[in-house]
C-alpha cells in the first residue's frame, strides 16, 4: 500500500517538474526591432526604445521606468536618456551605426539605423 503511494506521489511530482521546465523553456530575454513610419526632422530618424520587465509565465510582464539609455556610435556616447513610466524613451539620430545600452539591465543591441526605428527589449528578470 504504502509503496503504491509513494510510486503515485513520485509520477505526480514528475508531472509537475516536466510542465515547469516546459513553461520555462521559452523563457528568455528577447529584443525585437522593427520599422516605424518617421519623418526625418533636420536629417535625423526617430530611434524609440521600449523596455519590459518579464517576471516569467505565471508573472506577467511590466515596463521599466527609469532605465537608463545610452546611445554610442564609433565617435563615442552621441545620446543619453531615461525611460519614461511607460518603459519609452526616444532618440533623433542621424542615419548610421549605433550601439543601444539599457545600463539598468546591461543589455547591448547593434542597430544601423536607415529610418524610424523601435527596439523592444522584454528583459527576462528571473533568468540569468
Amino acid at each position: 500500500m504504502k509503496k503504491e503511494i509513494l510510486v503515485a506521489v513520485a509520477v505526480i511530482i514528475l508531472v509537475l517538474t516536466s510542465l515547469g521546465v516546459y513553461a520555462l523553456s521559452g523563457y528568455r530575454t528577447t529584443v525585437k526591432t522593427s520599422t516605424i513610419p518617421s519623418q526625418t526632422i533636420d536629417g535625423k530618424y526617430e530611434l524609440e526604445v521600449s523596455v519590459l520587465i518579464n517576471y516569467g509565465p505565471f508573472g506577467g510582464t511590466s515596463p521599466l521606468g527609469d532605465a537608463e539609455v545610452w546611445v554610442y556610435s564609433s565617435s563615442g556616447l552621441v545620446a543619453q536618456n531615461a525611460t519614461n513610466s511607460d518603459g519609452l524613451v526616444s532618440f533623433y539620430l542621424a542615419p548610421g551605426s549605433y550601439t543601444v545600452l539599457v545600463t539598468t539591465i546591461g543589455q547591448k543591441i547593434h542597430i544601423n539605423l536607415t529610418g524610424g526605428m523601435e527596439i523592444t527589449i522584454d528583459y527576462a528578470y528571473l533568468y540569468k
